[in-house]
């Protein structure tokens, strides 16, 4: 069985306020409700989150974080999986934009293998490549193809603080093995709108299969 530290642990506006300038709020790591990513059949996604947004939008920004979560769970829970919100970080000033290559590598400097999935919040999204064009986007999955070694299996989800609810469901389908699909009610079309939109059951049980390795490749990772 897959062990992880995870904590279903929410923090509040208050809380990040007393945050103030530090760069974190206090870390969760020693949680005492450590659980398994399986439980009674539930698979459970810790998530890092990594507020980026500027100190006047923070708590706005966890706002979102909530609805995201509570979006991506009706989702999920169909498949036997749901996310968690593990640790919250309040990330040093500077990384609320990002728009070019090198910003998506300082980020990676945050995403370390440690059996959370890292989602940052920033306030504003490029692609930034020289094939596209710089274009705004409202979220990514981001997944290290190099030779830097620190950086290997390193990857994360970043998601733009004005995003619609479903774009972190959308991101973690990228990150556990899903392409784009078609028509309006898909959670992985870049055209989804409408009242439901939903993930087909072959999706979900790729995504079910393909979290599985994502913890088991951290574990790995994190015992050498």
């Amino acid at each position: 069985m897959i062990t992880c530290l995870a904590a279903a642990v929410w923090l509040g506006a208050a809380d990040i306020a007393r945050a103030g300038g530090r760069h974190k709020v206090p870390n969760l790591r020693d949680a005492p409700s450590a659980t398994s990513p399986q439980t009674r059949g539930t698979m459970l996604v810790p998530l890092t989150v990594h507020v980026a947004s500027d100190r006047e939008t923070r708590a706005q920004t966890m706002h979102r974080v909530r609805v995201a979560v509570a979006r991506a769970n009706r989702a999920l829970e169909p498949y036997g999986f749901r996310v968690v919100v593990h640790k919250v970080w309040i990330m040093p000033s500077g990384y609320s934009t990002v728009t070019r290559r090198r910003d998506h590598r300082r980020l990676a400097e945050y995403a370390g293998v440690d059996g959370t999935v890292h989602v940052f919040m920033v306030d504003e999204l490029e692609l930034g490549s020289r094939l596209s064009g710089d274009r705004g986007v409202r979220g990514m999955h981001w997944r290290y193809r190099g030779l830097r070694k620190r950086f290997a299996k390193r990857q994360y989800v970043v998601v733009n603080s004005d995003a619609p609810s479903t774009t972190l469901v959308h991101e973690l389908g990228h990150l556990f093995g899903l392409e784009h699909a078609y028509g309006h009610s898909n959670l992985m079309c870049s055209c989804r709108r409408g009242p439901r939109q939903i993930f087909t059951r072959k999706q979900g049980m790729i995504m079910r299969r393909e979290a599985r390795l994502f913890f088991r490749d951290n574990l790995r990772a994190g015992t050498r």
